[in-house]
């Protein structure tokens, strides 16, 4: 089975890569585990020793016989879907979710894989390194954005290891890098889950021009004067001429809740 251009598919050919990625994965044997783009199933075979029932989810036809030959017999479930419309309560819940994404729609799996929380328990993901960069950054540096604050809020993510363009098959002109977020439990506690979407819509807001001191873009995008905006990074604790990028995910989650509840 060839790589398909349009599905962005890069194969993982290093076994021992597979593996580590594999054993990454926190969950208990009885704990549900669900694959995201399988492909020739690289990964696949490390992950069923360690998971028999687990679910993969795989758009590409072709795909799903390779999966099976390679695998073998057992209990696992191959869903022959668009991961963008696939229910993931059809793996079951709580649920562990791996998988070497496509570089094209990886952050949008990550977001719609983090939206299940906390019935997600946790992801474990290769995507492109600068992606990975981008949501493990620390405040204050140009690489902390959205994606950084978007992920944060669902837990700590952590950078497991990077992987080089010729573990990959045909070989991608960037390095990809696996990354880990284990899902805090709590997070319904810290924002009700029918907040979110304003949540998420305020940092965006406050990422749309992150060379202007944060309470001016604020002012900017959701009325009210600047200095209103200035006294509540005050009262968090920021310089009152903070840049979007300087707070963490907490500190946005506290800003919103002193403007906007």
């Amino acid at each position: 089975m060839g790589p398909k251009k349009y599905l962005g598919q890069h194969f993982l050919t290093a076994p021992a890569t597979a593996k580590r990625i594999a054993a990454a994965v926190p969950a208990s044997g009885d704990e549900r585990v669900l694959e995201i783009g399988p492909g020739r199933g690289a990964l696949s075979v490390h992950l069923v020793e360690r998971f028999p029932e687990m679910h993969l989810v795989e758009v590409d036809r072709d795909a799903v016989g390779v999966l099976r030959e390679k695998m073998g017999t057992g209990d696992y479930v191959i869903h022959n879907e668009d991961v963008m419309t696939f229910d993931f309560a059809k793996a079951g819940f709580p649920l562990h979710v791996a998988g070497n994404l496509p570089y094209n729609i990886g952050a949008l799996i990550i977001k719609k894989t983090l939206l299940y929380a906390p019935r997600v328990l946790s992801c474990t993901f290769m995507v492109q390194k600068e992606v990975a960069v981008r949501i493990t950054a620390g405040p204050g540096g140009r690489q902390n954005g959205f994606l950084s604050i978007f992920c944060g809020f669902f837990g700590t993510p952590r950078l497991l290891f990077h992987v080089p363009p010729g573990a990959f098959f045909p070989r991608p002109n960037v390095d990809s890098s696996v990354f880990q977020i284990i899902v805090d439990k709590n997070v319904e506690e810290k924002l009700e889950r029918g907040q979110w979407e304003d949540f998420f819509a305020f940092v965006d807001g406050g990422f749309s021009m992150r060379r202007k001191q944060l309470a001016k873009t604020l002012a900017l995008k959701f009325g009210q004067d600047k200095e209103f905006y200035r006294a509540a990074l005050l009262g968090i604790g920021m310089d009152a001429a903070a840049r979007p990028e300087e707070l963490r995910a907490d500190g946005w989650l506290e800003l919103y809740r002193r403007v906007k509840m």
